[in-house]
């Protein structure tokens, strides 16, 4: 029963869904969503304020941080392949209620995420059109921009 069940639902899902990403363009997907594009437009205000040993070593060590981050992720992702990710690993290691604070944690964390890429957009689009820094305001709301 249950794998005539399942064999229904596949059947309506494959009418409903085509499969249209590959390997590639969900690696690609994946990294840029995760990774963005704001350190590299922010790159250079790193570099004149901490040096270019000072960036260099910041990325060395970030870049170690973050390969230790994706072991932890791996070997969660192999001990509890589930939906929920992060959540689920809470759930499981910590109880309901601090899976809870967790989640609104990692919520929190995606949100400021987005306030860093705004950063980013404007600086990139100026770049792109330089005509654009002519209209720079000085306050936000004023009446008129400098």
């Amino acid at each position: 029963m249950a794998t005539e069940a399942a064999a229904e639902h596949q059947g309506r899902a494959d009418r409903l869904f085509r499969k249209t990403l590959g390997k590639y363009e969900l690696f690609f997907l994946g990294f840029g969503s995760m990774i963005g594009f704001g350190w590299i437009t922010l790159t250079g205000g790193w570099i004149q304020d901490a040096g270019v040993g000072g960036a260099v070593a910041a990325f060395l060590i970030g870049g170690a941080i973050m390969a230790l981050v994706g072991l932890v992720y791996a070997e969660l992702a192999a001990a509890m392949p589930f939906a929920g990710g992060e959540h689920n690993y809470l759930l499981r290691g910590m109880g309901p209620r601090l899976a809870l604070l967790g989640s609104w944690g990692i919520i929190g964390g995606y949100v400021t995420v987005s306030m860093f890429q705004s950063v980013a957009v404007p600086r990139s689009a100026t770049y792109l059109f330089p005509i654009w820094r002519r209209f720079r305001c000085t306050r936000s709301l004023a009446p008129r921009c400098t």
